[in-house]
């Protein structure tokens, strides 16, 4: 008896842990608060805009990203890809994984047509706020 108590308690916080742990798949109309952040973002990376971009941050973003290093941070990226075409980016998925949501896109830069773009978003005082956002392509790998 004892023993199959074990295994049942056992078996019963397995589950847990996995569903608490596993990622779940969105569909696009319920990230829909992403895109117009997204799109801000690029475009505020295109005006070197630091205040356009802080606007839908989250605290620990503003503070690994301080205004006097905004445009020196991304100028490697930039240097590379060139400018955001505005409007070209298209959903590629999105999943929440422990509290998180994970948007990806591909977009259009001036000098790459395929970038990857992830974007992270938590809720922050009532508010969705981005917590990371990252930049994958065949030109900033080097290849």
């Amino acid at each position: 008896m004892k023993k199959v108590l074990v295994v049942l308690t056992v078996v019963l916080i397995t589950g847990v842990l996995l569903t608490g742990c596993s990622a779940k798949v969105l569909k696009e109309s319920d990230v829909s608060f992403a895109d117009p952040m997204v799109e801000n973002v690029l475009i505020a990376h295109n005006e070197g805009n630091y205040d356009m971009w802080a606007k839908d941050m989250s605290e620990e973003m503003l503070k690994a990203v301080p205004k006097d290093k905004f445009n020196e941070m991304f100028k490697t990226v930039t240097d590379k890809i060139g400018n955001y075409i505005p409007n070209s980016k298209t959903f590629l998925a999105a999943e929440e994984i422990g509290g998180k949501i994970i948007v990806q896109y591909m977009a259009k830069f001036t000098n790459e047509d395929q970038v990857k773009l992830t974007f992270s978003f938590k809720d922050e005082n009532g508010k969705k706020k981005i917590t990371g956002e990252f930049y994958d392509s065949q030109k900033l790998r080097g290849k």
